[in-house]
């Protein structure tokens, strides 16, 4: 038999993974590998290279390089299959200007031109720097009213190695810009009539500032103002007068409305923005006539009318007599005020609800699929928006299943005079496209199975919507990546498709560093006989950090964070503390503060879906009244179990040693629970529910979390104990046309110290022993302070201050709080929204703190009440809530606690 034997030669593809420059560069390196990777990536392939010579070529000549020549080559560095773009560079002479020739109508401009550009001759020929100058100057001539001014070069590179620059300037007409008839704010004129910024005085921003006028006048009232405006020409000057008559301002008298009955006058009146005593604004009633019709519509009106009506309302001031011209000024006397009736007049027409809803056409989607994502259902009323919203969700959820080419067509018969809806969705579900392949190309240095974790899409499974919009985020998410493309590869003639998924790696490592002076004042042991006093001094401050991701080609990350500070050389660190020593002649820093944060991060730890962190710390650190030293490291693990769960858990190891304290013992208990003398080694275990619709300002849904803690001698830590708190949140939004948030909150905490022996220590300091010399040992199950609870504040009970929240078993006789093992806080609030972004708040507060968890008592909390304002800012909601105390006290002998407290803080209160 006769055939034909086809053999394959497979060939390595080297994928360019580094660019390399070569030769006498004449340009910073760093300039050169900007320009590439900008336009081309940090690896541009190699069928680029081409490109990339012609696009360094012409950033040489920019640079007056004009016989620049760039030389392209790849040379593969089987490492194991990658290579380098090498660029050989050849720039020849830098051209330098030799003659600069001024092409300008004005002769102002043949004369300063170049002494205000600081263009000469000599100089080497840089076209950036050229139009970095020109274009000042161009500012300056529009400073001055020339708007349309221009200023540009040319070269020409002549054979002896200099550059002729010719520079042109038109400065165009001078303009003028007068405003006749009524008066305009003076803080308004540029905005409305933006010749100035944009640089231009056509008729088409002529007819724009026109209409800016008259739709400015119209929202304060003047809903009868003209403008106009006359262009005037003379050699030189272009004057622009804008004629301007506001006639009356119009305010509204009253708002009533009639033939309502769906909705109430309330309901109509909070979508009509208009308000009596405020200025009458028609595109307003236009926007609120239109808003309360398609709230008729969504109620199934759908032959709804409204008809507004504005009458002028006579109030025995002559009103139609036309404002008299002052001779003088030229100017119109301002006109009395008018008052006008607003009338909202509804023709509702029929309710038509939905009767029957038939779907046809679906075959791959059986019937209950489809209706479990719609929202229209029989007997609802029937509304268009919500018809056009379920089309749109039956189209994505084929999409979802990849069905590229639904249509669906939505149908509405009307029956029983016009009150019933039938209702017939028709689908065209056009060919289903599957998964033949996956292909993951541009990686280099990140593993192909890292980037497969993140790919929801299985060959033989269909090629979705939802599959391609998950797996760039997630790739996206990852952080490895400048960018990610995935696209369609048509397979043969069937509806297979082949998904190619492009990426370009981002570098794997990032570096930053800083340095700083603080200047601040200490106390410091100088004084006589080494007593404090505040000396001002200065301390030099630096910061570096590194970074590295894509650890071992999978998606883990390790970071560095370093930061210094020197300090005076007569106050230094030592192993028994900070001591005071003799000042250096020549004087000079020390080396006695510092911070080292280092963390190591690993996604999909073990195999699973959650994320492990692992983190050490080292601080040390001056303050007033003592010096720290803390060792921390924590190791934490995270999962998202389901959209709404999630678990983490935690280890811990902390010691801190204080040395050289200057405090006395009422500040002690405030200075342990910062920075707590006891080796802590602890585990902890936190499960959170989160249904929210917002994190930062939520309206609807619950927060519930659960935390626990565990630490025991066994584990390393000096204290046992153990210790939970509860959260609970639920936020309810009211069914009001005004955004009002009813928000209640409750926590619980609780805790137990694990008996432990400890030495009694005497008044000298020494420990104390009986008889026999043996130590007296007490039994204790107290927690440290930077464990217990502590209540009061902005996000607790707001009446009282931060942590300031007890009683006379948690407050010591010198006013510090000293916290407790028990603690129980209860919440509520209403949110109602003023403006877009502005809100008011008005709660109820209670809760405190319980020296044993086991009495808490709900007869014994303490109350706040009070009211609020709070803003959505980009960033987030900022408030300020003022707190008054239920039941004032006199926890400090002599002493009555404030009436109230000011919080101001960054997000809501819980």
């Amino acid at each position: 038999c006769t055939g034909i034997r086809l053999r394959y030669r497979l060939m390595p593809v080297h994928a360019v993974d580094r660019l390399e420059f070569r030769g006498a560069l004449g340009l910073d390196e760093g300039d050169l590998r900007q320009a590439v990777t900008e336009r081309y990536g940090a690896a541009p392939p190699a069928g680029r290279a081409e490109e990339v010579a012609a696009t360094l070529v012409d950033l040489y000549r920019e640079s007056g390089f004009a016989g620049a020549t760039v030389m392209t080559a790849i040379e593969v560095s089987h490492d194991p299959d990658r290579a380098s773009m090498v660029l050989t560079v050849a720039p020849g002479p830098r051209a330098a200007i030799g003659r600069i020739d001024v092409d300008a109508t004005d002769a102002e401009d043949r004369a300063s031109v170049l002494s205000r550009t600081g263009l000469r001759v000599g100089e080497p020929y840089d076209a950036v720097s050229i139009r970095d100058a020109l274009a000042e100057y161009e500012a300056q001539l529009r400073g001055r009213g020339f708007y349309e001014a221009r200023a540009i070069h040319s070269v020409d590179f002549a054979g002896d190695g200099r550059a002729a620059v010719t520079v042109a300037v038109d400065r165009g007409p001078q303009v003028v810009v007068a405003f006749s008839g009524d008066p305009l704010p003076q803080g308004e004129r540029d905005r409305l009539v933006p010749i100035r910024s944009e640089g231009s005085a056509d008729e088409d921003l002529l007819e724009d500032a026109n209409r800016n006028i008259e739709t400015y006048l119209y929202d304060q009232g003047y809903r009868d103002a003209q403008v106009d405006y006359v262009r005037r020409e003379e050699p030189g000057l272009v004057t622009i007068t804008f004629e301007v008559s506001r006639g009356p301002r119009y305010l509204v008298d009253g708002v009533t409305a009639a033939g309502n009955r769906a909705l109430t006058d309330g309901d109509l009146f909070a979508l009509v923005p208009l308000v009596a005593g405020e200025p009458f604004v028609e595109s307003l009633l236009v926007t609120g006539a239109a808003a309360v019709q398609g709230a008729y519509r969504d109620r199934g009106y759908t032959q709804v009318r409204l008809s507004p009506r504005v009458t002028l309302v006579a109030d025995g001031v002559e009103v139609d007599a036309p404002g008299a011209r002052d001779a003088a000024s030229g100017r119109t006397a301002p006109m009395a005020d008018r008052r006008v009736r607003v009338e909202l007049e509804v023709a509702e027409g029929p309710r038509t609800v939905v009767g029957a809803i038939a779907l046809v056409g679906n075959m791959a989607l059986g019937e209950g699929r489809l209706r479990s994502v719609m929202t229209v259902a029989p007997g609802q009323a029937f509304s268009e928006r919500a018809l056009v919203d379920d089309r749109d969700l039956i189209e994505r959820a084929y999409l979802d299943e990849g069905f590229p080419e639904v249509v669906v067509t939505p149908s509405v018969q009307l029956e029983e005079g016009d009150t019933v809806a039938l209702v017939t969705m028709t689908v065209d579900e056009g060919p289903q496209v599957l998964v033949d392949r996956v292909i993951i190309v541009g990686n280099a240095r990140v593993s192909t199975s890292t980037i497969a974790q993140a790919v929801t899409f299985r060959a033989g499974e269909p090629l979705g919507l939802a599959d391609t919009l998950e797996t760039q985020q997630r790739l996206s998410a990852l952080g490895l990546f400048r960018r990610v493309r995935i696209a369609e590869l048509p397979v043969g003639t069937g509806q297979r498709r082949d998904v190619l998924i492009e990426v370009e790696e981002a570098p794997p490592t990032t570096v930053g560093y800083g340095v700083g002076l603080e200047g601040v004042t200490r106390l410091r042991p100088t004084g006589d006989s080494g007593l404090a006093e505040e000396r001002f001094e200065f301390a030099p401050r630096g910061f570096f950090e590194v970074g590295r991701r894509n650890l071992w080609g999978k998606n883990r990350s390790v970071n560095l964070f370093t930061r210094v500070s020197l300090r005076s050389r007569d106050i230094v660190f030592s192993d028994t503390g900070l001591r005071l020593v003799e000042p250096s002649p020549e004087g000079g820093y020390g080396f006695n503060e510092y911070r080292v944060f280092g963390t190591f991060r690993e996604p999909r730890a073990f195999g699973t879906g959650g994320d492990f962190l692992l983190t050490g710390i080292l601080d040390q650190a001056i303050r007033s009244s003592f010096n720290f030293a803390t060792r921390e490291v924590r190791a934490e693990m995270g999962a998202q179990a389901s959209s709404r769960f999630s678990l983490a858990g935690r280890y811990s190891y902390k010691h801190t040693r204080l040395f050289d304290e200057r405090f006395t013992e009422e500040e002690k208990p405030l200075i342990d629970r910062l920075f707590p003398e006891v080796r802590l080694s602890k585990l902890s275990m936190s499960v959170i529910r989160d249904s929210r619709d917002d994190a930062l300002d939520p309206s609807r849904g619950t927060f519930l979390a659960v935390d626990g803690e565990l630490a025991a001698r066994a584990l390393g830590s000096e204290v046992g104990f153990a210790k939970s708190f509860l959260q609970a949140f639920t936020f309810h939004r009211l069914p009001t046309t005004r955004r009002m948030v009813v928000a209640l909150a409750a926590r619980v905490g609780a805790a137990h110290g694990f008996e432990r022996r400890v030495p009694r220590i005497g008044a000298d300091g020494l420990p104390v022993t009986d008889g026999s010399g043996a130590p007296v040992v007490d039994i204790v199950q107290d927690l440290p302070a930077s464990e217990r609870f502590f209540a009061g504040g902005d996000t607790t009970v707001r009446g009282f201050p931060l942590d300031r929240l007890g009683d006379e078993e948690t407050i010591s006789a010198a006013g510090f709080p000293t916290g407790g093992n028990g603690l129980l806080v209860l919440n509520a609030e209403l949110r109602v929204a003023v403006t877009s972004t502005l809100g008011v708040t008005g709660f109820v507060d209670a809760g405190n703190v319980f020296p044993r968890a086991a009495r808490i008592d709900l007869g014994n909390l303490r109350g706040a009440a009070g009211f609020g304002l709070f803003f959505r800012s980009p960033i987030g909601p900022i408030r300020i809530d003022l707190g008054f105390k239920l039941d004032r006290r006199e926890l400090v002998p002599g002493r009555l606690e404030r009436p109230r407290e000011l919080h101001i803080s960054f997000g809501q209160a819980f």
